[in-house]
């Protein structure tokens, strides 16, 4: 696929990964120290998970590479990123994540679609500096891109919390935000 160099500085269409525009088998490990018991929890499950303090919480699964490619992708959210992308609307990406360089590398060498790095938001890579829960953090970026210069957004997720908070910013900065609850 062709390098989209050329895109939108107003418009953008920003996604969430996991559950949004792929389903992959990777799960969150928790632990229960006092117990020793483990389980797993899906990123839908997580959503709504309560954290005790005895839980201690894994990511691992979410950094392979591996286990991203061997996901697959979810059509009706993809094939939108993809349609837009040709067109040359901008394309970002806000993810629960914490690794800026895999999504880079697993959307453009993977998925085909080479998405400008810094429009890659992992909410929880420390190269983004950002702190709090993960709906702060994704409101954060979402900020960013506002400071940016884009006025007409649309954003993806597949978490109501999320696209509740979102659309509080449409508000608060005067801008419009397009909201989609993606389902499966």
């Amino acid at each position: 696929m062709v390098m989209n160099e050329k895109y939108t500085t107003e418009e953008i269409l920003i996604f969430d990964i996991d559950d949004t525009i792929a389903i992959s088998d990777a799960k969150i490990v928790v632990t229960d120290s006092k117990n020793g018991e483990t389980f797993e929890l899906t990123p839908e499950e997580f959503n709504d998970y309560e954290k005790k303090r005895s839980h201690i919480i894994n990511f691992d699964q979410f950094r392979s590479l591996e286990v991203m490619k061997a996901g697959r992708l979810i059509d009706k959210y993809f094939s939108i990123l993809k349609k837009n992308y040709k067109k040359g609307i901008a394309i970002g990406i806000i993810t629960a994540r914490d690794n800026q360089s895999m999504i880079y590398e697993w959307l453009r060498y993977h998925v085909g679609f080479h998405i400008d790095k810094k429009l890659i938001w992992a909410v929880n890579d420390p190269v983004h500096g950002l702190s709090g829960n993960i709906q702060k953090r994704k409101q954060d970026a979402m900020k960013w891109f506002i400071e940016q210069g884009y006025t007409d957004i649309t954003f993806f997720d597949d978490d109501r919390n999320n696209i509740k908070l979102i659309k509080q910013l449409e508000k608060e900065l005067d801008v419009s935000i397009k909201t989609h609850l993606a389902k499966k």
